[in-house]
């Protein structure tokens, strides 16, 4: 779905974003936020089919295909620990150590720690839907965007960001059906 669709300027805003997810939700929220890795591990294959990019169709080339394969899930939390966002990484874990690190540090999100090792990050936008999100009434969606980026010449990881709904609202401007006017 577009992120257009959204009534929500700021949800349009970070939909859109090619940049850092954490520094804009920390400029909304007027705070610094923490990360918090909920799990993390390798394996010399992916979980799923390989190719297959987790939650989408879509398929990419794995250029290193013989390094390990990193499957990472994170939260970016609050200083009162509200989960603002839960966070997928999956791909292949980057040759270069510098870039290793910054995919699987412990401390500084992805997208801050990979552009202070000058990664210059490229995202490819996936796909923007809707989903659950734990604690919410069912008719309160979560926000959820999913995209490859690249971390210099190194293989494209799948990265998959669900967004707490107090935080980033889902709510869509109503459509009108073709043909029907006004």
């Amino acid at each position: 779905m577009p992120a257009e669709e959204f009534t929500d300027v700021f949800t349009r805003r970070l939909l859109s974003l090619a940049g850092s997810t954490t520094e804009l939700l920390e400029e909304r929220l007027g705070c610094r936020l923490r990360l918090r890795v909920t799990a993390q591990s390798t394996a010399a294959a992916p979980p799923s089919t390989p190719g297959r990019v987790p939650g989408g169709s879509r398929r990419f080339r794995e250029p290193h295909a013989d390094g390990p394969y990193l499957v990472r899930h994170s939260e970016l939390v609050g200083p009162r620990g509200l989960v603002v966002s839960r966070n997928l990484v999956t791909g292949r874990l980057p040759g270069d150590p510098r870039l290793a690190g910054a995919v699987t540090g412990r401390t500084v999100p992805l997208g801050i720690s990979a552009a202070v090792r000058r990664a210059a990050p490229r995202r490819v936008p996936l796909e923007i839907a809707l989903c659950p999100w734990p604690g919410s009434p069912s008719a309160v969606s979560a926000v959820r965007r999913a995209y490859l980026l690249s971390l210099a010449d190194e293989a494209p990881l799948y990265v998959e960001e669900r967004f707490n709904p107090a935080v980033v609202p889902s709510a869509r401007a109503a459509r009108v059906p073709h043909g029907c006017a006004r």
